[in-house]
């Protein structure tokens, strides 16, 4: 009756011993979830960041392809030149800072453009997102004469 009642307290401890680590691993479990929502929550903020920055750079290389004239006009090809600049669209908590390096080949009549935009996240850590072209200093006036049929050729 003695080793009964012993056998009894000795499964009443597995039984308490086997809870505790049941709810030490549903404890690790919820915490490993936690920390999972908020990297998936900063990597969602980092890709609305990377996705703004490029719409930004893409903007500003849009607006250079813009231009009017290569010679006189405004904008005009001999404005297309190196700038820094804020970029931080209206209502955005994220601060976008806009760099344009322009190398010249006047031989060739072309730019090659490098625009980067920088922010920084909100772990602090510093990101940025490179764009480049290259863009002809021909008349935009004749772009239009690409389009236009051939005329015939006549051989002899």
């Amino acid at each position: 009756m003695h080793a009964r009642r012993h056998r009894r307290c000795r499964e009443q401890g597995f039984a308490l011993l086997e809870a505790l680590i049941a709810a030490l691993l549903v404890a690790a479990g919820a915490t490993a979830l936690l920390w999972l929502q908020g990297e998936l929550r900063f990597n969602a903020d980092v890709a609305r960041q990377r996705t703004e920055a490029a719409r930004l750079a893409q903007a500003d290389i849009e607006r250079l392809r813009a231009f009017v004239a290569v010679d006189g006009g405004s904008p005009g090809w001999s404005e297309i030149d190196d700038d820094v600049q804020d970029v931080t669209p209206t209502a955005s908590p994220t601060r976008y800072t806009l760099t344009r390096l322009v190398q010249t080949d006047s031989a060739l009549a072309l730019k090659t453009i490098d625009v980067t935009l920088r922010w920084t996240d909100r772990r602090g850590q510093a990101q940025q997102l490179s764009l480049a072209t290259t863009i002809a200093g021909h008349d935009p006036a004749l772009a239009g004469a690409l389009s236009l049929p051939r005329p015939a050729i006549e051989r002899r």
